[in-house]
C-alpha cells in the first residue's frame, strides 16, 4: 500500500462484486482486478493513488451493470466517476466530479419507471448520471461526510448522510424523472421530485434499511429509530440499544426481525414493526471486531470480522 488508512479501515474495505461470470475486486488506491470464478486473473487496471481526507483510506465499492463496471473515486485531489469494460478492463469514460472531496459511498444503479441511472452521493452534491456519464440531476444539502449507500423501492430512491458532529443529518426520498438542480429551497422539505426530507434521520456509517413497509435507522452510537417511508415521519423515536456502544455495519433483516451487529461482535435482534422490542442478542468470539455488513446468500449468513469469516445457517452446528 502506498497510502495510509484510518485505524478502523483496512486495505480491503471495498466489497467485491460479481455478474455471475467474473469477480471484480477494487482496492481503492491500488487498482481493479478481475477473476474468473475459479480464481484465475483475467485482467487488471492499476489506478494512481489519491490523498483521502485525514488519510482515512478508501471504501466505496464497485457496481456492475450490463458488461460495465462503475467506480466512484471521491478524494481530496481529483474526484471522478469511472466506467470500465467488464470483459477486458478498457476505460469507457471518466467524468470529473467538480468540487467533490473525499467520500465513501458506493454508487447505485437505479432502475426506475422512467429510465436507468447511476446515483452517486457526495458531500457537495448528490449526482445522478445516465449510463454514459452524462449528468441528469443533482441535489445539495448533505452532511459534511457521506458514507451510506443509496437504494430504492416502489420507484422511490432513498439517500442519507449523517456525520455525527453535524446538526444536519438528512434522509431523502426522491421520485424518478428529475433533471437539473433539485435542491430544496430554505424552509422546504419537499418539492416536485423530493417526496420528503427528514433532517435528523440520517446515520453516519450504516446505511438505512427499508423492510416490510417501514424504514429503520441504526445510529453509530447505539440508537435505533423507525420511520414511515411514505412521509419520513417518526413511527417511533430513537431507542437506545443497551450497551450497544458503537456500530459501523448496516442493519439487515429476515423473517420479521432486524439485526444490528456492533463493533464488539454483539448482534441485537429487534422485532420488525411499529413497536420497538429487542428479542435477544447473539455474541461472536470475545476477541473479534465486526465492521463489515454481513451478506445473505440463500439460507446462509456470511459475517466477515477482523479475524474470521463466519457462515451461519439455521439448525447448523459447528464441529469442534
Amino acid at each position: 500500500p502506498q497510502t495510509p488508512r484510518h485505524i478502523k479501515n483496512s486495505y480491503a474495505s471495498e466489497t467485491p462484486v460479481t455478474d455471475g461470470q467474473r469477480l471484480y475486486v477494487w482496492f481503492g488506491n491500488v487498482g481493479v482486478f478481475c477473476y474468473d470464478l475459479d480464481g484465475k486473473l483475467l485482467w487488471k487496471k492499476m489506478l494512481e493513488p489519491r490523498k483521502m481526507r485525514f488519510a482515512w483510506g478508501t471504501a466505496a465499492s464497485p457496481v456492475v451493470h450490463e458488461d460495465r463496471l462503475y467506480l466512484v473515486n471521491d478524494n481530496d485531489q481529483e474526484s471522478y466517476l469511472l466506467a470500465l469494460n467488464a470483459r477486458n478492463g478498457d476505460e469507457l469514460f471518466r467524468v470529473t466530479r467538480e468540487g467533490e472531496k473525499s467520500n465513501w459511498s458506493t454508487p447505485y444503479v437505479w432502475k426506475n419507471s422512467r429510465r436507468v441511472e447511476l446515483v452517486t452521493l457526495g458531500t457537495q452534491k448528490n449526482r445522478s448520471y445516465d449510463l454514459e456519464g452524462r449528468l441528469l440531476w443533482e441535489l445539495g444539502g448533505m452532511s459534511s461526510i457521506t458514507i451510506a449507500t443509496p437504494y430504492s423501492e416502489d420507484d422511490v430512491l432513498y439517500i442519507s448522510s449523517g456525520y455525527i458532529l453535524d446538526k444536519n443529518k438528512p434522509l431523502y426520498a426522491i421520485r424518478p424523472g428529475a433533471s437539473g438542480d433539485i435542491s430544496l429551497e430554505e424552509g422546504e422539505d419537499s418539492n416536485e421530485y423530493i417526496l420528503w426530507r427528514n433532517n435528523a434521520a440520517g446515520p453516519y456509517n450504516p446505511s438505512t434499511l427499508l423492510y416490510d413497509g417501514l424504514l429503520y435507522t441504526l445510529f453509530d452510537r447505539g440508537f435505533f429509530a423507525c420511520y414511515d417511508p411514505a412521509t419520513g415521519e417518526e413511527v417511533y423515536k430513537r431507542q437506545r440499544l443497551p450497551n450497544g456502544r458503537a456500530f459501523t455495519t448496516s442493519p439487515w433483516a429476515s423473517d420479521g426481525k432486524i439485526f444490528c451487529a456492533n463493533e464488539d461482535g454483539v448482534t441485537f435482534v429487534i422485532e420488525a414493526g411499529r413497536q420497538f422490542e429487542i428479542r435477544h442478542t447473539n455474541e461472536l468470539a470475545e476477541d473479534d471486531m465486526c465492521m463489515a455488513t454481513p451478506a445473505i446468500v440463500g439460507d446462509r449468513l456470511l459475517l466477515r470480522t477482523a479475524k474470521r469469516l463466519y457462515c451461519l445457517k439455521e439448525g447448523a452446528k459447528l464441529e469442534e
